[in-house]
């Protein structure tokens, strides 16, 4: 019996973790899209609930708009995007692969950091109010997430090691150094300067002398 009571306990937990993960899941992109102009009932309508279904998982837009930005940021899902490139393509297809995957997410990031922003101040979500997912995340700072990041990267390299003229690690803590500041600076397509990955991976392999 006290099982019982415990997985009733439990179930209203899970059923509003999973409707909090659908509505960021439906925000993000238009967040995206149309920026902080973006209602809550548009973001119902793109998750497929009612808008009173939002609102019986966060207390209000700032809380969405707060949970949003937790999960852009949330280092694990590029780490888990770079560990799925497959390692049997050339160097040079694994480089272009980090890189989109690494520009991809700057760019929603900043995307969705710009548009929270402008909203006004999201007010941060009290741990009570968390998912079970969200509050095991909370101990992983920059530091960590960089660690995995740059981790992972090197998994890509490293059997290419001998044919580098540096250790997986210095490659790829030099590519990090490369691809993370373009996107901190939004220098990927800012006119003139705009940035292709392929002239990167060129200039990252061979370097810019003839």
């Amino acid at each position: 019996m006290p099982d019982q009571q415990q997985q009733r306990q439990r179930a209203p937990r899970k059923s509003i973790d999973e409707r909090r993960a659908m509505v960021v899941a439906a925000a993000i992109p238009l967040l995206v899209e149309l920026g902080p102009s973006v209602t809550t009932a548009q973001i119902a309508r793109a998750a497929g609930i009612s808008e009173p279904t939002i609102f019986r998982a966060f207390t209000d837009k700032n809380e969405v708009l707060a949970a949003c930005m937790a999960e852009v940021t949330d280092g694990r899902h590029v780490a888990d995007e770079l560990a799925a490139i497959e390692r049997d393509v050339s160097l040079h297809d694994r480089l272009t692969a980090v890189i989109e995957v690494i520009r991809a997410q700057s760019q929603r990031t900043a995307a969705v950091i710009n548009a929270v922003s402008l909203a006004g101040q999201a007010r941060l979500r009290q741990r009570e109010s968390m998912s079970d997912e969200e509050r095991n995340r909370l101990p992983e700072s920059r530091t960590e997430s960089y660690t995995r990041l740059r981790d992972t990267v090197v998994g890509i390299l490293e059997s290419d090691d001998t044919a580098l003229r540096t250790s997986a690690e210095e490659a790829a803590t030099l590519i990090l150094a490369i691809v993370l500041s373009l996107g901190r600076g939004g220098g990927w397509d800012t006119g003139a300067a705009s940035v292709t990955t392929a002239g990167l991976v060129e200039m990252i392999l061979h370097g810019i002398t003839a």
